[in-house]
């Protein structure tokens, strides 16, 4: 298996992990099971659309690092008009007939080119410090301290959080939902990040102390 997909496997795992804990505790919330069941295809779909981005951009970093550049040779702007292809074709393709979507990126285009500078930033890392035959973990220790690592993650996540709560001004349901859909938004975004915070502290232990997350890919 290659480093990229190496990277985009760990990827996957670990944002697997997090929408499925996500998606369970706002099903906890009974006012919000109606709203969720309605949304619910949606956010599946929205983590495969985020996974094909990631990928998207440690493709662009393995690039460069293999011919020779600096990280600061990637324009994020670049991979960032590379996005929205994406998210067009995701928008073409979803069968929504109870909310339409108009993505609106002045909403949100400043956190998406954070995220992809996070995204590269670590690619770079574990591949400048990633030797032949060496397992993802070892070279996740040797790249980062614990401490740092987890605050990296959190970042990360934190921006993925941020941009699908932005994500709400460019979705109307075309029902009495869309009279909610703040509130769902809203407690969309505390579930997502208080998430996010436990499941980055799980998956660093995971991989410097060798418990925590079960979605750490040994390889």
């Amino acid at each position: 298996m290659s480093k990229v997909e190496i990277l985009c496997d760990n990827e996957k795992q670990m944002m697997f992990e997090f929408s499925r804990r996500c998606i369970g505790r706002l099903n906890n919330h009974l006012p919000l099971k109606f709203f969720l069941s309605l949304f619910q295809d949606f956010l599946d779909a929205n983590v495969l659309k985020e996974l094909e981005k990631d990928r998207l951009v440690i493709e662009h970093a393995a690039v460069a690092f293999e011919d020779g550049k600096d990280r600061t040779d990637v324009d994020v702007h670049v991979i960032f008009e590379g996005t929205k292809k994406i998210d067009a074709a995701f928008v073409k393709k979803l069968p929504a007939p109870v909310f339409s979507i108009e993505v609106k990126y002045d909403d949100f285009a400043e956190v998406r080119k954070r995220r992809i500078a996070c995204l590269l930033n670590m690619a770079f890392d574990l591949l400048e410090n990633w030797k032949e035959e060496v397992p993802f973990i070892e070279t996740v220790r040797s790249a980062y301290t614990e401490e740092r690592f987890s605050e990296i993650l959190g970042e990360v996540l934190h921006l993925y959080n941020l941009e699908t709560k932005m994500l709400s001004n460019s979705i109307t349901f075309h029902s009495a939902a869309n009279k909610i859909k703040d509130i769902f938004a809203e407690k969309l975004f505390t579930t997502m990040e208080r998430t996010a915070e436990q499941l980055a502290s799980e998956y660093t232990r995971g991989i410097y102390q060798g418990k925590g997350s079960s979605c750490v890919n040994r390889i």
